[in-house]
C-alpha cells in the first residue's frame, strides 16, 4: 500500500492565501455531518482578531490485486472581529474500489457568530450536505439559535448551551419509495463541554439534538468527541469519533453510524 498524507496547517493569510482558500472551498464537492460546534469552533472563538484558515487532505492509494482509492479533504476558514465570530466549513470524503464509489458524501457550512451579551451568543447557520451511503442526495438548512456560557468563570473548562431551529429541505432516495422530498421545521439543540486537562492535553464533546416540530418520533441525535495531545508547540496528536443515530432512517439503512479518526496536525 502506498500512502500520501497532508496534516492541517494554520496561516494568517495574505490576499492571495484568502483566493486560494475561497477557490478550494467553492470548487471542491464538499462533505461531513451537521455538527459544527466543536472544541475547533471554542479554539478559534479565543484568537485574536483576523483570518485564520486550515486545510487538511488524507489520500490513501492501493494497486494490485485490488485497486482502492480513498481520500478525505477538509477546509475551514475564520474571521474574527470584536463583535462577530464568521466561518465556513468544508470537506469532501470519497472511496472508489476498481473505479466504483464506496465512500461518497459531502457538506458546506457557513456559521456567523455575535454577542448579545456577556455570557450570550446569536448564531446563524446554513448548509448544503450530501451522502451516498444513507441515500441522501442532498439536503439544505437554514437555521439559528441562541448559545448561553453555563460556566464563564473557569479558564480551563467550558460548557455552553445552545437552543435553536432550523428549516430542513431534503431529497432522499428511498429504496421502496424511490426519490422522497421533504420540507420540515427541527429544533435543534446542543451541549458543548471543553477543557484543557493539562498543558498537553485538551479535550471536547458536543451532543445534538434535532427533533420535528410536529412529530416528535422523528430526531437525530449526533455526537462529536475529540483528545488532542499536544506533542511540540506545532505538532499534535488528535483523535476524534463521531457518532449518528436517525430514528426514521431510509429503507435499507441503519439508525447509528460510527466513525472513528486519528493523525497528526502540524501548525504554524
Amino acid at each position: 500500500m502506498k500512502t500520501m498524507k497532508f496534516y492541517t496547517i494554520f496561516w494568517h493569510p495574505n490576499l492571495s492565501n484568502i483566493c486560494f482558500a475561497l477557490l478550494l472551498f467553492c470548487c471542491s464537492p464538499i462533505a461531513a455531518q451537521v455538527n459544527i460546534f466543536t472544541g475547533e469552533t471554542m479554539q478559534q472563538m479565543r484568537l485574536e482578531p483576523g483570518w485564520y484558515n486550515s486545510i487538511n487532505l488524507d489520500v490513501t492509494y492501493r494497486t494490485g490485486n485490488t485497486d482502492l482509492l480513498t481520500s478525505r479533504t477538509r477546509f475551514r476558514s475564520d474571521y474574527l472581529s470584536k463583535t462577530y465570530h464568521g466561518f465556513i466549513f468544508g470537506s469532501l470524503q470519497q472511496g472508489r474500489k476498481s473505479g466504483a464509489f464506496f465512500i461518497n458524501k459531502g457538506m458546506a457550512h457557513a456559521r456567523i457568530i455575535r454577542n448579545l451579551a456577556q455570557h450570550v451568543l446569536f448564531e446563524s447557520f446554513v448548509q448544503k450536505q450530501f451522502n451516498d451511503s444513507i441515500l441522501l442526495n442532498d439536503r439544505n438548512l437554514v437555521g439559528g439559535g441562541i448559545r448561553f456560557d453555563l460556566h464563564p468563570s473557569s479558564s480551563k473548562f467550558n460548557i455552553y448551551l445552545g437552543i435553536g431551529a432550523m428549516w430542513e429541505h431534503e431529497r432522499i432516495n428511498d429504496k421502496d419509495a424511490g426519490e422522497m422530498t421533504t420540507r420540515i421545521i427541527r429544533a435543534t439543540n446542543y451541549v458543548n463541554w471543553t477543557g484543557h486537562l493539562d498543558e498537553r492535553i485538551t479535550t471536547s464533546a458536543t451532543g445534538y439534538y434535532q427533533v420535528h416540530t410536529r412529530r416528535f418520533e422523528d430526531y437525530r441525535i449526533l455526537f462529536q468527541g475529540s483528545l488532542t495531545f499536544q506533542l511540540t508547540t506545532k505538532l499534535a496528536f488528535p483523535l476524534r469519533v463521531n457518532f449518528r443515530y436517525d430514528s426514521e432512517p431510509p429503507t435499507g439503512i441503519r439508525k447509528h453510524d460510527v466513525e472513528i479518526f486519528n493523525g497528526l496536525r502540524y501548525t504554524f
